[in-house]
């Protein structure tokens, strides 16, 4: 993998990336990328999501104390979709050209637990489940998981993926429009998918958690399971992260999987109930695009890395 020359400016270093490793991340689902961003990307990150991060209603223990489902995409995150270091790692990666849908931030605070075990069916809902589509994981502070937590936990892709959870989703999505009842498939979901639930000690013994300095990056598929650390007493008195959300450019739009997905918050794939999501999605902007069109044919399209 030929390296480019950082400017001094640089927000993004470049990484001497090789075929094993883009055979592991293809095969496992993630892929851990240490030093990806430079102090300086860190610490306009962590201004961005002070300015920009809102407290939950979660209950004491539970979620995270602060999070935001969209970050502005000016300032900070606008000049690392212009590095050219960034689209080369990411392309090289995923065998693909990536679109940048939409960033995120969230808090942990002591005592929180963040998010139970999951696959990411809300964030990319608006696309059929054979899509590739990824998350990259930025913490803005040290993630020590021997020591405090805070940070993530995920099974690779060989042993478990969720491939058919956005498989079943996508039929349930289909009963739903027809109006048919969905009920005996989504129990039998729910009793499976339940956290704490028949997987949950299964997940808990094959996880996977690695240590974290700021401006450590973890790519990882939307099929991975994966779960947040509760963030422990000591020295530490929160820990932020962002994630940037990337679809392939292949992607094509699938508004019925979206619909599905969004009456029940992300839920259809594991029988869970959730309730319907109020906030627009990304995915309700293609309004010039059809069902099955590349959702980079669309004037609404996120940049392209």
């Amino acid at each position: 993998m030929n390296l480019p020359q950082p400017p001094a400016s640089s927000l993004v270093n470049p990484l001497p990336l090789d075929p094993q490793q883009r055979r592991l991340f293809q095969e496992q689902g993630y892929l851990k990328l240490p030093g990806l961003l430079t102090s300086a990307a860190i610490e306009s990150l962590r201004q961005l999501v002070e300015q920009q991060l809102r407290p939950t209603q979660a209950s004491a223990g539970e979620g995270f104390n602060r999070l935001t489902h969209r970050l502005d995409q000016d300032g900070i995150l606008r000049q690392l979709q212009g590095q050219p270091a960034l689209a080369q790692v990411l392309t090289y990666l995923t065998d693909s050209r990536l679109i940048l849908c939409e960033a995120q931030g969230f808090e942990l605070d002591q005592g929180r637990s963040g998010f139970a075990w999951h696959y990411d069916s809300l964030n990319f809902r608006y696309i059929r489940p054979q899509d590739p589509a990824f998350s990259l994981w930025l913490p803005l502070q040290p993630v020590r998981p021997k020591a405090q937590g805070g940070g993530m936990a995920w099974v690779p892709l060989s042993l478990c993926s969720a491939l058919g959870n956005f498989q079943f989703s996508r039929m349930l999505a289909q009963q739903l429009a027809q109006g048919e009842s969905i009920t005996e498939l989504s129990e039998l979901l729910r009793q499976t998918y339940a956290s704490p639930g028949p997987l949950t000690e299964r997940f808990e013994r094959q996880r996977i958690e690695e240590a974290f300095e700021p401006g450590d990056a973890l790519l990882f598929s939307k099929y991975l399971w994966h779960r947040s650390s509760p963030l422990l007493a000591g020295e530490l008195p929160r820990r932020q992260a962002v994630t940037l959300r990337l679809v392939a450019a292949q992607a094509r739009l699938d508004p019925l999987l979206q619909d599905g997905e969004t009456r029940t918050t992300g839920g259809l794939g594991m029988g869970q109930e959730r309730g319907a999501l109020k906030p627009r999605s990304y995915g309700s902007r293609f309004v010039d695009i059809q069902a099955g069109d590349l959702l980079s044919r669309s004037a609404h399209c996120g940049p392209l890395l």
